[in-house]
């Protein structure tokens, strides 16, 4: 794999859509608008950043506009769709929340794209299967919602004691006696976190062709499966969150896992991306 073979991706990478957001933000809150699309409809074209030329920002922009409405019921006086507070654990005021959760939402969405992008021509399945003997992990967990699990014919597993852990606790469940991952195939968990995926040292996930190496259910896959390696992290979730309590906590940061052939390739253009949105940018290796 080379750099030629991801060019679409990295025309994307090249021409963020968060600095169009942000400007868009600035413009319908400090402005005489009503909507956020007669901001749009009026922009220049093109647009010149530091980083990047946009030659049709309108016709970006539209494609992310549902997201941003949020915007609209910030300037009419209602509170952000969720509670958020910064670093230190304080309460961000309502502009910092709904701007951080519009910005998460949208990014999210333009790297679900980028990542698809990347990750098809890399014929990888290192997501897909658990730890080898060169790993120091006893599993790999993916994160999913409880219509996704649908899409996996295995064991679930569901028990108040389950219920009242996360898997990434630094004691394990037991199940009959055994940690929860000491088995042979993959299985389904229910954690105080919600569903998961738990693969075991070597365990295939049963959507994973064993020939081809390809997605059964590519079309169908999981959202934690079309945001493989580069993730929006300008708001964390907190699992301690209590009903009525803090949901995110603020991080302004853009997570790349270096594991992944394409990221570990194309740091230099992740980088540069996280720049032009002015978000801090993690590399991390999570496989290891």
């Amino acid at each position: 794999m080379n750099k030629n073979d991801l060019q679409q991706g990295i025309a994307l990478l090249s021409t963020p859509v968060l600095p169009l957001v942000s400007m868009v933000q600035f413009l319908f809150l400090t402005g005489p608008f009503e909507t956020v699309a007669e901001v749009i409809g009026e922009l220049p074209e093109p647009i010149e950043t530091g980083h990047a030329v946009y030659t049709t920002p309108r016709a970006l922009l539209r494609e992310y506009q549902d997201l941003l409405l949020p915007l609209e019921g910030l300037k009419n006086g209602e509170a952000p769709e969720a509670a958020i507070v910064d670093s230190n654990g304080r309460p961000v005021d309502p502009m910092t929340g709904t701007g951080a959760l519009v910005l998460q939402q949208v990014l999210s969405a333009e790297l679900e794209r980028i990542n698809s992008l990347l990750c098809a021509p890399c014929d990888c399945s290192l997501c897909c299967i658990g730890p080898d003997e060169t790993m120091a992990q006893e599993f790999f967990e993916i994160p999913l919602t409880g219509a996704e699990t649908a899409l996996f014919p295995v064991e679930r597993c569901r028990s108040g004691t389950i219920g009242a852990r996360c898997a990434m606790d630094p004691e394990p469940v037991l199940v009959n006696g055994r940690p929860f991952y000491d088995r042979s195939d993959c299985a389904l968990f229910h954690w105080r976190n919600g569903w998961s995926l738990i693969l075991p040292r070597s365990a295939r996930c049963p959507n994973l062709e064993p020939d081809s190496g390809r997605c059964r259910v590519y079309g169908q896959r999981p959202g934690v499966c079309r945001r493989p390696q580069i993730f929006a992290y300008i708001l964390e979730p907190l699992e301690e969150a209590e009903p009525g309590g803090p949901a995110w906590r603020l991080r302004n940061s853009l997570l790349a896992i270096v594991d992944c052939p394409y990221v570990d390739l194309l740091r230099d253009e992740i980088a540069a991306y996280g720049a032009a949105c002015e978000l801090d940018v993690i590399f991390k290796q999570n496989k290891a």
